[in-house]
């Protein structure tokens, strides 16, 4: 049985969907708009129905080719799984872990976790992936990754097994040269009409900010939706706003003093950050080695807390 649609179908419907454009899918794959556009042509007519449609920002998906993309997408993210272990075993012999991080873009911390790592466990390597940042958890059910760092109360479902990384303060984030950076505390009942930024956190339920904190005592005035949170920093850098963050995530900018972090309450607010993977990987499977190796490595305060701000393994959404 031999599927009418090859992989490079598959790839231009996976960056169509995710693009909603003709010129950035083709830039993505290294292709003319002209090739991206008759690979579509030829996908149809190869299957008798229409998968992609023009709207008025560019493109979308129709129903039918938004399952073949969900499909596709899985099985390539299992082909490339498969490829890099293969490549993996051929090389050194080792294992090779998909670690995975919510919401946020940010690796600073992860030089000094791989010294960890060779140090401790040699026969793992680990390849990041950022299919996790929107999508932590349906990422370790899709195989997309193999371990996700999640953030707020720890998944219950019995398909995950999870181990606590610790505590992180969620402040509030301004330039030292922002109206509010002599405040003690940063929140709505003092922005005022100050530009409060907003970025995604994930679209899985349950992990964004009301949820996790609840609703602020009096709105906010003036929010202005970012796409990214790297993109909303850059932006808080340049006193065009505030944001909130979790704390570890601007601890480059806290360092280097381009940015300043208030608390967001007097007594201030904490939430756990969670190493999870599949409940149905053994013990001593390569993805529960990293999970393990990331607590120990956390548990050193004079090597995580210089690149990561999590504190003691208090009780989540702590006061602090």
């Amino acid at each position: 049985m031999i599927p009418r649609l090859g992989i490079h179908h598959l790839t231009l419907l996976s960056a169509l969907g995710e693009t909603g454009s003709m010129t950035a899918s083709a830039l993505r794959l290294g292709v003319t708009q002209s090739a991206a556009s008759h690979r579509l042509r030829e996908a149809e007519r190869r299957l008798g129905v229409v998968l992609s449609q023009k709207v008025e920002t560019g493109f979308e998906l129709t129903p039918e080719g938004e399952r073949i993309r969900r499909l596709g997408e899985k099985f390539l993210s299992e082909l490339f799984r498969l490829e890099q272990e293969i490549e993996a075993s051929a090389s050194d012999a080792r294992a090779l872990v998909r670690l995975g991080q919510a919401t946020y873009s940010r690796y600073h911390w992860f030089p000094a976790f791989l010294d960890h790592l060779e140090a401790n466990e040699a026969g793992l390597t680990v390849d990041l992936s950022g299919r996790a940042t929107a999508h932590p958890l349906a990422s370790l059910l899709d195989g997309s990754v193999d371990v996700s760092l999640v953030f707020g109360r720890e998944p219950a479902l019995s398909k995950f097994k999870s181990i606590k990384l610790g505590s992180d303060a969620i402040v509030a984030v301004l330039s030292k040269n922002h109206p509010l950076a002599d405040e003690p505390v940063v929140n709505s009942l003092n922005m005022g009409d100050e530009r409060f930024f907003v970025y995604p956190l994930t679209a899985e339920p349950g992990f964004d900010w009301i949820t996790l904190l609840g609703a602020p005592t009096l709105p906010f005035r003036r929010l202005t939706p970012m796409p990214t949170p790297e993109a909303v920093i850059d932006l808080v850098r340049a006193s065009f706003g505030v944001a909130i963050f979790s704390k570890w995530v601007v601890e480059p900018e806290l360092a280097d003093g381009t940015l300043i972090a208030r608390p967001i309450s007097e007594e201030g607010v904490s939430l756990d950050w969670w190493c999870v993977r599949r409940a149905s990987d053994p013990d001593d499977s390569p993805s529960a080695q990293l999970a393990s190796a990331l607590a120990s490595w956390s548990d050193q305060t004079e090597q995580a807390l210089s690149t990561l701000a999590f504190g003691s393994k208090a009780p989540s959404l702590r006061k602090t």
